[in-house]
């Protein structure tokens, strides 16, 4: 064994590190282990974990295929080991109370957990890596090795110990979940919702070996209170052990989806998701890997595969560099780019999941819809590729609550949601196109015939102006202060409906601020709003575009390939300019609620949540599916003025069309509001 001073003189005396202490026997804390000794031999490893070798909490783990293929790369030998004991999931189905839905196209691996840890034991034991079972180390009792890397969890007592080191911030997500298995057979991702007289429960569900699936399940507050399933249990009885009360009344939920099979316990008991984030991830010697420095919404899928991801990433710095704080720092700007941008698709993702038995009133297709875009990570491109039977149905379905159905024998077609009706109050508008005539507009009836004459769906005068016998649906829009009171029934006369302006706020839809629009919009609706205009400062505005395709068909957007009997026609206007695209991968994800997609433009996938205009867009999306859901009002938002009125995806990649057609469709927006739209394509036409 070569030691540290003799480290040092091979060195020529730069600083080095020689002795690395892991605490956390986990996933992550092994696979270190094992690198480190691999690359650097001469180095001298611990790993200290309080539990017993064959003591593992939960039931399945599971990786994507691009995760899969870094554990190839990093160690091949390891790699060899946990495919022979996985096993291979490719669909997802979601079974809603009313219909079941299969998509395909999601391949990803799972695993025992157990088996994972006794795989990645005798590896990092067969490198040389010493271990120690039943150990708990005090916080800064291993202090004095070259390198102390905290894997011990999102509750890392060595992390907690001293948070202000690290910038450690952590948060709690507001639904209670349960992490469960189950004996009963399942050959998806599979996620199953259930209403009951308390509220709604759901379950997600996936193979993790031959007849064992790992079932993990969420409620609401509200139901998990009514049902009694929040009354603590007398733990001084049960030990360590899973709350069987809960296990039995879950069983008995989740009857139909389990053919008669039980669901089972393993320290089983409520908690709520834990968002931890650390401003650094390293202080001194000492580093944090995997959960104690970031955790992501199992929604999505991240815990394990981003702790094995780090693992690779820092034994790959500690490899390249003698000094561990420089390689503390590349190991950090390596990683904290894809953690963040991880924690940003989960946070949609696990509000998505909160909040999902407000949509379970949704078409099934349009609520599978709705799940598959909660993180905004498929462009409609690739959901069209994916899965194209599945988005017609959602579109169809559409149509349908708008009082357009398709044509018997019409093949199904992308017409864009613009084009669909919407009842409003006893207004039938033809279409989802608003326009709004500003207090300074000289000639307001002018304004309104000519947006009438551009097929324009709704006109909306600022103030209290009316307009003697439009050709077009006309209203109001006013200040949120002049709605109600005495002068209601002056600023709605001889107009309908009556919307209120209200700007978003800047921070997220979920946040007290939300939760004031929110309220805000509850009251305006109760003093006679129909409706609301919400804004963003600044407003969306378009992102560079690559115009229209030069290869498009003849004929696309014309009437025989819409289906629905065109209405009055949207004229063409000037030249495009601009539906901005955003290609690339999004993060990889384990148990497959969303894909793991090839890092290249035909992925259909966003490489990020959006910054800019995009972000702006995405964050006045989160805040009026909220407004839309829980007030009741029907929602316009404003869109980029110049956004090619194309039929959604022809102009490829993650296109503004898209952007808004999706939106609509999924039941987030109701209208939108622009200056005249640009046609570069045949136009849409406005629904009969």
């Amino acid at each position: 064994m070569i030691w540290l001073e003799e480290i040092e003189q091979v060195n020529g005396g730069a600083a080095v590190w020689g002795k690395v202490a892991v605490v956390g026997g986990g996933p992550a804390g092994l696979f270190l282990a094992r690198l480190i000794r691999r690359a650097r031999p001469a180095a001298r490893v611990d790993v200290y974990e309080r539990n017993a070798p064959h003591e593992a909490n939960g039931f399945g783990v599971v990786f994507s295929a691009r995760t899969m293929s870094r554990l190839r790369r990093s160690d091949p030998e390891t790699h060899a080991r946990i495919v022979r004991a996985s096993v291979t999931v490719s669909d997802m189905e979601l079974r809603h109370p009313r219909a079941t839905l299969r998509y395909g196209g999601f391949d990803f691996s799972s695993i025992s957990r157990q088996t994972l840890l006794t795989i990645l034991q005798e590896q990092a034991a067969s490198a040389g890596a010493v271990l120690h079972f039943g150990h708990h180390a005090a916080p800064g009792s291993l202090d004095d090795a070259d390198v102390v890397v905290y894997a011990d969890g999102a509750n890392s007592a060595q992390r907690d110990a001293r948070p202000e080191r690290f910038g450690t911030t952590v948060r709690h997500g507001a639904s209670p979940y349960m992490w469960l298995g189950t004996d009963a057979p399942f050959d998806a991702a599979t996620f199953a919702f259930v209403a009951t007289e308390h509220g709604h429960f759901a379950a997600h569900a996936y193979p993790y070996a031959e007849g064992l699936t790992t079932v993990v399940v969420e409620t609401d507050p509200a139901t998990w209170q009514a049902s009694g399933m929040d009354r603590p249990l007398d733990h001084a009885r049960n030990p360590g052990g899973s709350d069987e009360a809960a296990l039995a009344q879950l069983s008995e939920l989740f009857a139909d989806h389990l053919g008669g099979h039980k669901l089972l316990g393993n320290r089983s008991r409520w908690a709520t998701f834990r968002i931890v984030r650390n401003a650094r991830w390293s202080d001194g010697n000492a580093v944090l890997l995997g959960d104690a420095a970031h955790t992501a919404h199992f929604t999505v899928g991240s815990g394990t595969k981003l702790a094995m991801e780090d693992a690779i990433a820092l034994a790959a710095a500690l490899d390249r560099d003698a000094d561990p704080r420089a390689a503390f720092a590349a190991y950090e700007r390596e990683r904290r780019a894809l953690v963040t941008r991880t924690q940003e698709w989960a946070e949609p993702s696990m509000r998505w999941w909160e909040t999902f038995g407000r949509r379970l009133h949704m078409a099934p297709a349009q609520f599978g819809l709705h799940f598959m875009t909660r993180t905004s990570a498929l462009t409609y491109e690739g959901l069209r590729r994916r899965f194209a039977d599945r988005v017609d149905e959602a579109e169809e379905a559409y149509r349908t609550a708008g009082g357009t159905a398709a044509r018997p024998g019409a093949a199904p077609g992308p017409a864009h949601g613009v084009a669909a009706p919407l009842l409003l109050g006893s207004v039938r508008l033809p279409n989802r196109l608003v326009e709004v005539v500003p207090e300074e507009c000289d000639d307001p009836a002018a304004a309104v015939r000519a947006a009438g004459a551009r097929g324009t769906g709704l006109v909306l005068l600022r103030g209290t102006r009316t307009v003697p016998r439009p050709d077009v649906a006309v209203g109001s829009v006013v200040r949120p202060e002049r709605v109600g009171g005495g002068s209601a029934g002056e600023t709605a006369a001889g107009t309908v409906p009556l919307f209120a302006e209200v700007v978003c706020p800047a921070a997220d839809a979920w946040s007290p601020a939300g939760d004031e629009l929110t309220a805000t919009v509850r009251a305006l609706v109760a003093r006679g709003c129909e409706g609301v205009l919400l804004t963003t400062d600044p407003p969306p505005s378009t992102d560079p575009a690559p115009g229209p395709r030069p290869d498009a068909a003849p004929g696309m957007g014309t009437r025989d390939s819409i289906g629905p009997d065109p209405g009055p026609r949207i004229t063409d206007a000037a030249p495009d300019s601009g539906s901005g695209t955003r290609t690339g991968a999004g993060p990889g994800t384990d148990p497959g609620p969303r894909p793991d997609a090839a890092s290249d433009p035909a992925a259909g996938t966003r490489t990020d949540p959006g910054t800019g205009p995009v972000g702006r867009w995405y964050a006045l999306l989160g805040h009026a599916e909220r407004v839309r859901t829980e007030t009741g009002a029907v929602v316009a938002v404003p869109v980029p003025d110049g956004w090619a009125l194309d039929l959604p995806g022809s102009t490829g990649g993650d296109a503004w069309p898209a952007r808004i057609h999706l939106a609509l469709v999924t039941g987030r927006i109701d209208l939108v509001v622009s200056a005249a739209p640009t046609v570069t394509r045949p136009a849409v036409p406005a629904a009969g």
